[in-house]
């Protein structure tokens, strides 16, 4: 289905349910409901522009870069007036809104376009699930010999056999914050368990949840799980921005079946706020409390917050059983190799003895590779958003959110 029919087929449905079409909305600019006569012609406007200039440049750029392309090349807008004329600001602005509804309604390629407002992620997972051996021991010893003397026994040790430790994690996990200055603190965490950092600047932009969102799906075509965890501010601001990432993730995955991915708000929380005794500062007429108070006054607890979110999805015991099995095999490997400990001279008249070593008989037929299974049952953990949801229900879910925390007035 096409933009238009998914769009069309939720009003639809939505109608059946006594909806309105505002009430199936979770961002004013909504991805499922972009698509205006407007909005196609703003796009391909905005789309065609790019791939002029790139035809060019065939170098990345930020979207500000192609804001001063455009003006310097005088070109005109939809309606007629040149680009920044008569208002700069406001074109600015509608030049940003064209280029994310070309996006979501998949007008371009938009190929070397790099988003500088926020760092790229860190991605410490590993996309391989499953169990079994991976190097069977099979090598042409005198092969290596004749083509590395020096060092020979640690380059056929790297061909001994090998079972995989990293393919026992079923989960994807994710961190994101919206405050770069938080590194320090959630990148260890992140490292600890194979899960990706992203931090922001605010607002996550269209380009990192479209990344998240190919990360998601390349780890589920893995076979694994995909949890997501948001850290913010406590305002309304640091608020939203967990239902609009959401709302964003849903949208790039939605033609991906038999995906599991849940995303959630892990700090600031209320309760989190109360147990700390953080304090309040107003602003905007609202009571704002930070991320960096917590970390002043309670230094690492944002980090422990993470460990207790992540440690449940990571599986110690099978890789750890794996791990001590591959020792156990790589020494036997190496006692197989003794024989090369001999000068080079002694080695080379050793050829033709070490030609019939076979390594594959490192490997102990009575061991039992463990089958990957560690899937826990978090069906009850507030998720923001999970994809197991049909859209109806997650909409609801999204209007939960938003109504869990109330303004408070300083």
């Amino acid at each position: 289905m096409n933009h238009e029919e998914i769009k069309n087929q939720l009003i639809e449905e939505g109608k059946q349910l006594g909806l309105k079409p505002n009430e199936l909305r979770v961002l004013s600019t909504d991805p499922y409901f972009v698509g205006t006569e407007k909005d196609y012609i703003d796009a391909k406007w905005a789309a065609d522009l790019w791939d002029t200039m790139m035809a060019k440049r065939k170098k990345q750029l930020h979207l500000r870069g192609f804001h001063y392309w455009c003006m310097s090349n005088r070109v005109k807008k939809p309606d007629g007036d040149f680009y920044t004329q008569p208002d700069p600001v406001k074109d600015w602005t509608f030049l940003l809104h064209s280029a994310q509804i070309a996006r979501y309604l998949g007008i371009g390629k938009w190929e070397n376009l790099v988003d500088l407002k926020h760092p790229a992620p860190n991605d410490y997972d590993n996309y391989f699930v499953g169990s079994g051996i991976y190097q069977d021991g099979h090598v042409d010893i005198p092969k290596i010999v004749k083509g590395r003397i020096e060092g020979l026994i640690d380059d056929i040790l790297k061909q001994a056999p090998r079972y995989y430790e990293s393919g026992y994690q079923m989960y994807h996990l994710e961190v994101w914050c919206e405050k770069q200055s938080m590194g320090f603190v959630i990148e260890p965490q992140c490292k600890k368990y194979n899960a990706t950092y992203q931090p922001l600047v605010g607002q996550a932009s269209v380009e990192k949840v479209n990344m998240s969102a190919e990360r998601a799906i390349k780890a589920a075509q893995a076979g694994k799980k995909v949890r997501v965890f948001y850290i913010s501010d406590w305002d309304r601001y640091g608020w939203s921005m967990v239902s609009a990432v959401s709302r964003k993730l849903e949208f790039f995955i939605q033609n991906n079946e038999n995906m599991d991915v849940k995303l959630t708000r892990l700090a600031l929380s209320e309760d989190q706020i109360n147990k700390f005794n953080l304090p309040k500062a107003p602003k905007h007429g609202e009571a704002v409390v930070e991320l960096d108070a917590l970390e002043a006054i309670y230094p690492n607890e944002l980090g422990k917050i993470i460990d207790v979110a992540l440690k449940p999805y990571y599986d110690f015991d099978k890789p750890r059983i794996v791990s001590d099995e591959n020792l156990a095999m790589r020494q036997r490997a190496k006692d197989m190799l003794k024989p090369l400990d001999e000068t080079l001279d002694l080695l080379r008249n050793a050829m033709k003895d070490i030609q019939n070593i076979d390594l594959s008989k490192a490997i102990d037929s009575e061991f039992e590779v463990p089958e990957p299974d560690h899937i826990i049952d978090d069906n009850n953990t507030n998720w923001v958003y999970d994809s197991n949801r049909n859209y109806f229900k997650q909409i609801e879910e999204y209007k939960k959110y938003k109504a869990s925390r109330a303004e408070e007035e300083t």
